[in-house]
């Protein structure tokens, strides 16, 4: 559990895509492919507690995504040695976290898990395998409600199997997307949902009514997609925020834009993100929206 943020959040997604199931595609800055902050050894700490209770399935690879494995490992070094060089120093096969004296040795035999460890981001591969872009390796310490062990080795279209309205709006875009990534032209997207508690990782589990007196999060994903130049592999990353939803009172119209997004879902998308199960503790927040400055 990590209570990371009281400030104003830094990422509102439903201030700027009004419809939740939509690609959201934005240019990416390389340099800004990672965007590490202070809040890294909490999450450090979150990945390292979950691999010990060894009760989630975190890590999964395809014996053919090695070489993508230790490509985007090495080309994840490359980036925190030359971008972030006042927080990283280079040791034996990995890194040293200076401001806390942290040592992230490469002594797993799974690059893209050691690498895992240097960020708060999850690390995920894609790769292309008879035509469809397939999940061939990932490090998932945060899922938002799913579990790895049944999307590994499976094609986009099925792991986005789920998400309501996805195959008539994205499914075939996202495909061709992805076979038009260049080296060149990084990008990233952000999507956002809600939960009850504070928790990173957001298994799926049993639907429960969530009372007028429950404390909201706003969770925000921060994802980015990255062609690798040898292995032509896809590197995928995603950075978790999680908001007090009292924290959006201090962004003007916040809250409001919050609530005409929620009505203008169809009740598939609805039902998909919990939002009935949210319905009675969001009360809180939104029946008192003129008392809100903003």
């Amino acid at each position: 559990m990590i209570n990371t943020h009281t400030k104003a959040p830094k990422y509102l997604p439903h201030m700027h895509h009004k419809d939740t199931i939509v690609m959201g595609m934005e240019p990416l800055d390389k340099a800004k492919w990672i965007e590490p902050d202070d809040h890294y050894p909490k999450f450090l700490q979150h990945k390292l507690a979950l691999k010990a209770l060894e009760q989630q399935h975190i890590f999964d690879a395809l014996p053919s995504s090695l070489e993508a494995q230790k490509e985007l490992a090495s080309e994840l070094k490359r980036h925190l040695l030359n971008q972030h060089g006042h927080l990283y120093c280079p040791i034996a096969e990995g890194l040293s976290y200076l401001p806390n004296g942290i040592n992230l040795a490469s002594a797993n035999t799974n690059p893209l898990w050691q690498a895992s460890l240097w960020v708060a981001d999850d690390l995920l591969i894609m790769q292309k395998l008879a035509g469809s872009y397939c999940l061939t390796a990932a490090s998932l310490c945060s899922p938002s409600n799913w579990h790895l062990v049944e999307k590994i080795g499976q094609p986009m279209a099925r792991i986005h199997d789920p998400v309501p309205t996805i195959h008539e709006k994205l499914t075939p875009k996202i495909d061709r997307f992805f076979d038009h990534l260049t080296l060149e032209n990084p990008v990233q997207r952000f999507n956002w949902s809600l939960q009850a508690n504070e928790k990173l990782a957001q298994f799926p589990e049993g639907k429960v009514i969530h009372a007028v007196n429950t404390p909201l999060y706003y969770r925000c994903e921060r994802q980015t997609l990255t062609r690798l130049p040898r292995t032509n592999a896809i590197a995928f990353t995603i950075r978790v925020y999680v908001y007090p939803m009292m924290s959006l009172t201090q962004v003007p119209s916040a809250l409001t834009q919050l609530k005409s997004a929620i009505g203008a879902m169809p009740p598939s998308v609805a039902r998909y993100k919990d939002i009935i199960y949210f319905a009675p503790a969001l009360l809180k927040y939104f029946s008192d929206l003129s008392s809100i400055k903003g």
